[in-house]
């Protein structure tokens, strides 16, 4: 009973929260904190950043691309902490759109959302796209550009189907592929690490004498795209505060969560 009347209390005070702004929201606040965490976790995807970049990265810049992780993680983290000061003071669906509207006016927020609007369109076609030779391989067809194409399209409209099935169903489903790839990059990692690995960890500090122009730090810049895929995408958490109990405090934290987890 007392649980209850803390739960209503607490949806009352978002509602508070939310009516200061000058909004009301009809969403039901049914996403916990891992779930809102997972969704953000599986936009950014760790393991596909890893297994899209790594052979590139490697040959750019050697085995010391490594560190690169280590110090786009940290860059990022600074930005998730901007990220998550505006979404504790702004709780509100949409994401960066209705923080540049309040922080900046709408001339400037109107130009956000656009760019916000055609990067995810982007970025789930390129997804959609890059994950067609791993589908084709594992169902036995031969990867071509028509194949490719036709994944994508598949995949799509299977991702589309799931976002309007509502937040639940999506949120299970976020939370299932957390599991999936953490289990699957701890049991790849270990057993590589246990069973196959033939360098000592010193390998790490060895250039292998890569140089651009004389110089090995225009190499390391350029290896240090392995970080790319793997810290963005914290700004989901947000797209959906409100449809998450208390956000002001749950969402900055699912934000910290999916660079200190997805890094690790």
């Amino acid at each position: 009973m007392n649980s209850s009347l803390d739960k209503s209390a607490a949806l009352d005070a978002d509602a508070e929260q939310l009516k200061a702004l000058g909004y009301t929201s009809n969403f039901d606040r049914s996403m916990s904190l891992w779930q809102n965490f997972a969704l953000g976790f599986t936009y950014l995807s760790p393991v596909v950043g890893v297994y899209t970049l790594f052979g590139l990265c490697l040959a750019a810049g050697g085995p010391p691309m490594f560190w690169s992780y280590l110090l786009v993680g940290m860059g990022q983290m600074l930005v998730c902490l901007v990220f998550c000061e505006v979404v504790s003071q702004y709780p509100i669906s949409g994401g960066v759109y209705p923080w540049a509207r309040r922080l900046v006016g709408k001339k400037w927020a109107w130009m956000v959302g656009w760019i916000y609007a055609i990067s995810l369109c982007v970025t789930v076609a390129a997804v959609a796209l890059g994950a067609g030779p791993y589908i084709a391989n594992l169902l036995g067809f031969e990867s071509t550009p028509i194949t490719n194409t036709l994944v994508a399209l598949v995949l799509t409209a299977i991702a589309t189907l799931l976002n309007l099935s509502g937040t639940q169903l999506l949120a299970r489903v976020a939370m299932f592929g957390f599991i999936c790839e953490l289990v699957g990059a701890i049991a790849i990692g270990g057993y590589l690490l246990i069973f196959e690995r033939h360098q000592s960890i010193w390998v790490l500090f060895d250039t292998f004498d890569i140089s651009i122009d004389g110089a090995y730090w225009p190499a390391f810049l350029t290896a240090a795209l392995a970080g790319m895929f793997l810290y963005y995408g914290f700004e989901a958490c947000g797209d959906v505060a409100e449809e998450t109990p208390n956000p002001s405090r749950q969402v900055p934290k699912a934000m910290r969560m999916t660079i200190w987890i997805g890094g690790a």
